[in-house]
């Protein structure tokens, strides 16, 4: 590194060190003051989460509610940090994690299990393998700033992940990995391609899906876990739901070897409608703790022309999927 990224690694780690033993309250506070401040930076963000919000949950005060969401990202960076550097028993008395029952029943069983949860407080619930006692193979990208890539590195490394190269083979890693009985993690509600020619339903609106979870799933006969984490109060709620089973789901994925042809497979279809349905679940029930921020149902550069041209953002959602879903026509829901 050079003298100016060490100096900037060691005023993070200096922040992180006074996010850490200031109160919990002051804490918050700060993040979400920075939180509401990036609502005001950030405006292209604000106005692509605004009309996703007013296109999937159809509410009129969508400017209120993403401010909301603002603040509540930058809480989560707060309990990013402060429950990494928790002790074990600490964090454990922090979290109460509800449905346990689903992972132990699939553990015991000796299915493969892979873990799926949507954008929504991510970075707490990464703690899941301190809590279990399991090791869990999650992939990540790598981030193009070396001293933010550093300190994510040093948090990640206290959740006890294994860390596979986002390189390589991603889906043949993940199966191979299922395969030989690991655990495997995934946060499963990016945008997929367009050209992948897989649309789910996500809050009432298709959506371009990578058939990547489903396709893995299939593969490495898995069992699946949804998890989702969110905030009550001044504590975390970790929640298994019911778990998926891959093989409800049919073989002709078995003629599949390619990722573009995912859209052939009725089974990968189906599987991953279920799970997109599990996610737009728990999106209604913490709607202001889920990131909007992303583009999932157009590109950026779609969102961007939309915004500039004032076009209608669910028109365009409807007849992009028109256009590229080669199954059937995408009716509005």
């Amino acid at each position: 590194m050079t003298i100016l990224e060490k100096i900037h690694l060691s005023f993070l780690r200096a922040i992180i060190h006074l996010v850490c033993i200031i109160p919990y309250g002051s804490a918050v506070a700060i993040g979400r003051s920075f939180g509401r401040l990036a609502s005001l930076l950030l405006p292209f963000h604000m106005k692509l989460s605004v009309m996703q919000v007013r296109a999937t949950l159809g509410i009129d005060d969508a400017e209120g509610f993403m401010r909301k969401v603002f603040m509540n990202q930058g809480e989560l960076y707060v309990d990013a940090i402060r429950t990494a550097y928790m002790t074990d028993d600490e964090l454990k008395a922090y979290v109460d994690f509800q449905g346990r029952q689903h992972f132990e029943q699939a553990r015991a069983s000796g299915r493969n299990i892979m873990i799926i949860s949507p954008h929504m407080n991510w970075e707490v619930l990464g703690n899941t393998p301190r809590i279990l006692d399991e090791e869990i193979c999650v992939m990540a990208d790598y981030i193009k700033s070396r001293v933010v890539q550093a300190i994510t590195d040093e948090i990640r490394a206290r959740y006890r992940i294994a860390l596979l190269p986002p390189k390589g083979g991603m889906v043949k890693n993940y199966i191979n990995q299922l395969k030989t009985g690991h655990i495997v993690g995934m946060i499963i509600d990016q945008r997929g391609k367009r050209k992948d020619r897989l649309f789910c339903d996500v809050l009432g609106l298709p959506a371009p899906t990578n058939p990547a979870p489903a396709f893995i799933a299939l593969k490495g006969d898995a069992v699946i876990l949804p998890l989702y984490g969110f905030k009550e109060g001044d504590r975390f709620i970790f929640r298994f739901s019911k778990p998926i089973d891959a093989r409800d789901f049919g073989n002709d994925y078995q003629e599949i070897d390619s990722i573009s042809d995912c859209w052939k497979s009725s089974a990968i279809r189906d599987l991953s409608n279920a799970m997109h349905a599990w996610v737009s679940s728990t999106v209604r029930e913490k709607p202001d703790q889920w990131f909007w921020l992303h583009c999932r149902w157009a590109r950026r550069d779609d969102m961007k022309k939309i915004i500039r041209q004032g076009g209608d953002f669910r028109e365009f959602v409807l007849s992009q999927a028109k256009e590229y879903h080669p199954v059937e026509n995408v009716q509005e829901t």
